[in-house]
């Protein structure tokens, strides 16, 4: 017995110790074990770094249109949005100066898809996410008409057509292959340029009908959201029932298409990239994303209509001097105009959308613009264009891509 009490006596301290170990042991959680061993298989500054990220990764939100109603410095930089912050504040400074009642204008980077400007205005403040909803499109559909008489009906820009009356209406009188001494002849180019409804009329209901013409829409986004980011209402065309709603399609002198300046601005992306329609990008650090919509020559011939139309077609008049601008001689532009009236809210939507290109180095924008017109108006669509453009690449002549101060136009 003496033996054994010494014997317990001998072990008694080595098993108080292996206890307090124990309890020692398990009264630290597993998590705080896993760190140790990391901190003692990795440097500090890692482990350092992947606390800090792993929180902040946890709440990062998602980019909603909520987000951009109202787009200012802070929000650029926190959500890391493409939208260049000098000359979207130009943009809103000039929507001020010329008193925009509504409207929006988009304006993007014809290479990478990057969206430069995303400012819109209603009736009592602004919302730059009215660049991202429908409207009705007006005669920039002919951009996809056109496409589609090239590529489904073998037209060229040269190809001839006659029409009677006013080539800004669309009666079904005027959709006939009758000549008569009233007729004029005129090309689809020069149609395009003018915006002639009569032979966009003619190019639906008699020479292609509403398959090619909707097929091609289709292919050119419409019914799609344009944004990686989130969800957005798609650009719409509808599926006319008889002949001459297939006119009224082909020209866009209807209240069922719906376009929005983001989509016109990116249609237009196609024709400066050899056929390929960039997708818009709105945060920095994505891939750039392109689909081919048209072969390379039928961008080359939608580029010479675009470019007629600003040279001799119905922006001419806004567009002249351009060959002794200081800024606006170094570039090739093209456009298309539109103009329909509407509700909610009442005016005409008055539209233009367009691309401008340095011819030295390749640098381009495509711009999307609709201003909603009321009786007495200040500034029209083509004209905001073309001051957005001139002061875009006057910072690229001046070597200055950061600071925007403003200036005279």
């Amino acid at each position: 017995m003496k033996r054994r009490k010494r014997r317990f006596l001998r072990l008694r301290y080595p098993l108080l110790l292996a206890l307090a170990a124990v309890a020692l042991f398990s009264f630290y959680p597993e998590s705080e074990c896993t760190t140790g061993v990391s901190r003692k298989n990795e440097p500090p500054a890692t482990n350092a770094a992947v606390r800090q990220e792993m929180p902040a990764s946890r709440h990062v939100r998602a980019l909603s249109r909520q987000d951009l109603v109202h787009i200012d410095e802070e929000i650029i930089k926190r959500r890391s949005l493409t939208i260049d912050w000098d000359l979207q504040k130009f943009v809103i400074d000039t929507a001020a100066k010329y008193k925009m009642c509504y409207g929006a204008v988009v304006v993007m980077d014809a290479r990478s898809g990057d969206i430069l400007v995303l400012y819109g205005r209603n009736r009592e403040e602004s919302d730059c996410s009215l660049g991202l909803e429908p409207e009705l499109g007006a005669s920039i559909f002919k951009l996809v008409t056109a496409v589609a008489a090239i590529e489904q009906a073998g037209f060229t820009a040269e190809s001839m057509f006659f029409y009677t009356g006013s080539a800004y209406t669309l009666y079904k009188q005027q959709l006939t292959n009758k000549r008569n001494r009233w007729c004029e002849d005129i090309s689809l180019a020069d149609a395009f340029a003018k915006s002639n409804n009569v032979v966009f009329g003619k190019l639906g209901s008699m020479y292609m009908g509403r398959e090619p013409i909707v097929l091609t829409a289709e292919r050119m986004g419409f019914g799609k959201s344009l944004l990686r980011e989130f969800e957005i209402t798609p650009s719409v065309s509808y599926l006319p029932q008889d002949d001459y709603g297939a006119a009224e399609l082909a020209c866009g002198f209807n209240r069922q298409t719906r376009i929005s300046p983001l989509h016109a601005a990116q249609m237009v992306t196609a024709v400066l990239n050899e056929g390929y329609m960039i997708t818009p990008r709105l945060v920095r650090g994505q891939s750039v994303e392109k689909t081919q919509v048209m072969k390379r020559s039928t961008a080359e011939a939608l580029a010479d209509m675009m470019e007629r139309t600003v040279r001799k077609g119905t922006v001419a008049k806004t567009f002249r001097g351009c060959s002794s601008d200081r800024v606006l001689k170094h570039l090739t532009i093209g456009g298309k105009s539109g103009s329909i009236g509407g509700t909610d809210p009442d005016g005409r939507r008055n539209w233009f959308t367009g691309y401008a290109r340095h011819r030295d180095t390749g640098e381009g924008i495509t711009v999307g613009c609709l201003l909603i017109l009321e009786d007495r108006y200040w500034i029209e669509a083509d004209m905001l264009s073309r001051i957005i453009i001139r002061r875009y690449f006057s910072r690229a002549a001046s070597g200055d891509r950061t600071a925007c101060a403003l200036g005279g136009q």
